[in-house]
């Protein structure tokens, strides 16, 4: 059901490796929304209001330039089977910095996936404590990841394959330096707009 894929999606989207967002920080720029204080201002002045429709308008930018870089990275790593093996390694790394001997990090990722499965081929709804349970083993898998991202082997392995892909998607595809640099330039943006509007929320 909804709950399990938007759970399980979460976490595989974590646990994943992604070259291209993770070369330019555009994935943390994206982020960037309405001012958190928006729920306390329900009326917005119209300068606060052309923010968010330029805030709106770089996102969309965004995303439409990760998508075009998407499809070159996936196309990389067909020219250059090399490069799945360089990212099944260090998704095979994570795995083992994350996994001790009474945790198996591939094991609960299978058994997480194969609950989301289960309730999505069937009528049956996850109760509120198969829900709990769903989470509770979600945040153990984020916690035991976001320690393995720190392990300087995983960080020098994760470093080299951003390099390696990013050269190969350079390569094989002459659109792709320039998309670079677009989403380098669309992320500074967003993030100068967020900064504005946290000024505005606080009536600088």
């Amino acid at each position: 059901m909804s709950v399990w894929n938007q759970k399980l999606r979460k976490t595989m989207m974590a646990a994943g490796v992604s070259a291209v967002l993770a070369v330019s920080g555009a994935a943390v720029a994206q982020q960037g929304g309405a001012p958190s204080g928006q729920g306390q201002m329900p009326e917005l002045t119209p300068e606060q209001r052309q923010l968010m429709e330029e805030m709106r308008a770089v996102r969309q930018e965004l995303q439409q330039t990760q998508a075009k870089l998407s499809q070159i990275e996936q196309q990389a790593y067909e020219n250059n089977p090399e490069l799945g093996e360089q990212r099944d390694a260090l998704q095979d790394k994570i795995a083992e910095k994350m996994s001790d001997d009474g945790y198996d990090a591939k094991q609960e990722f299978k058994q997480m996936k194969a609950k989301m499965a289960e309730y999505q081929q069937g009528d049956k709804q996850p109760s509120q404590a198969e829900v709990q349970a769903f989470r509770e083993k979600q945040r153990e898998f984020q916690q035991r990841q976001q320690k393995a991202f720190k392990d300087k082997e995983v960080q020098s392995m994760a470093q080299d394959l951003r390099a390696d892909v990013k050269s190969e998607m350079e390569q094989s595809n002459p659109e792709a330096k320039e998309l670079f640099a677009e989403m380098e330039k669309k992320a500074k943006e967003m993030q100068q707009l967020r900064q504005k509007a946290m000024q505005m929320q606080q009536g600088g």
